[in-house]
């Protein structure tokens, strides 16, 4: 059975959890750009990989019944013409179009799940370097796994999170570097339209300081680095797995999704969390997820 892409949006890709432990053959995590969504929708249909969507409208129809989920930002689903809320799973029939709608980032999940062949252990695309499945289009047909329907299923909900919430960030192992790296947290960013999935881009004050010579380190998703000209960038899923710019901060992963899913030109702004805090707001996203997992 197959999972035909009736519209893409302005990006489609197949995502799972990313590839740890590829970062040592420069190939980065990847995965998802907003983690708890992409899990929402995966957990909601029984499955471990999506499709992410960047500018729904995405549709697609199936070859014959599953579940299906979607999550994201303001997220509206239509099955066979049936308005269904996000963050819930629905049964689709047979030939019946499913049409996703959102501002940003959407996760399409289905029962059984899409059942491409993984490279380097996942079945995540990272298109910078042509791995995993490219970029899907209008008449793209996916193989779908043979799990069960699992049709008690429907109805299940999650609860989405607030994405106007402010983001929680630690203070990241350079932040000495700056001479006020309590700016940081104190100014009110904009979103740049020169973010990807490789990272936000934030306009706002210069933050002095990030002039300072680094050797190169390892990076993750969430560091806030800071290049020449003092405007900070928040790393994506698809960031480069090394970088040579202070990192003043790095976003609790709980509060990735929230950064992912600000439009451009929305506002940011960032508190302060020590690790203890962070993981506190990871459990408390995990607790959500439990009862559907």
């Amino acid at each position: 059975m197959t999972l035909r892409v009736l519209a893409a949006g302005l990006r489609a890709t197949v995502q799972d959890r990313g590839r740890p432990g590829a970062a040592r053959i420069g190939v980065p995590h990847g995965g998802p750009a907003d983690p708890f969504a992409f899990r929402a929708a995966a957990a909601l249909a029984g499955t471990d990989v999506a499709i992410e969507v960047y500018g729904p409208p995405f549709s697609f129809v199936v070859g014959d019944a599953r579940v299906v989920a979607c999550a994201g930002r303001d997220v509206t689903v239509r099955v066979g013409g049936r308005r269904v809320p996000g963050w819930m799973a629905a049964l689709a029939r047979p030939g019946e179009e499913v049409t996703v709608r959102g501002p940003r980032v959407a996760y399409v999940a289905v029962s059984g799940g899409i059942a491409v062949a993984p490279v380097l252990g996942s079945r995540s695309a990272y298109l910078p370097a042509s791995i995993g499945p490219r970029a899907l289009a209008a008449g793209d047909e996916l193989p779908l796994g043979d799990g069960p329907l699992a049709a008690d299923r429907a109805g299940a909900r999650i609860p989405p999170p607030d994405y106007a919430r402010d983001v929680a960030a630690i203070p990241g192992p350079h932040a000495a570097r700056f001479p006020d790296a309590d700016a940081f947290f104190g100014s009110e960013w904009r979103v740049s339209e020169a973010s990807d999935r490789m990272g936000t881009r934030l306009e706002g004050p210069p933050l002095a300081g990030a002039d300072a010579e680094l050797i190169t380190c390892g990076v993750v998703a969430g560091a806030v680095q800071v290049p020449r000209g003092g405007s900070p960038i928040v790393l994506g899923p698809d960031h480069q797995t090394t970088g040579g710019y202070p990192v003043v901060a790095t976003v609790a992963t709980a509060d990735l999704g929230v950064v992912a899913q600000r439009l451009p030109g929305e506002a940011l702004r960032f508190f302060a969390v020590d690790a203890a805090g962070a993981v506190v707001r990871l459990a408390s996203a995990e607790a959500s997820l439990a009862a559907i997992a």
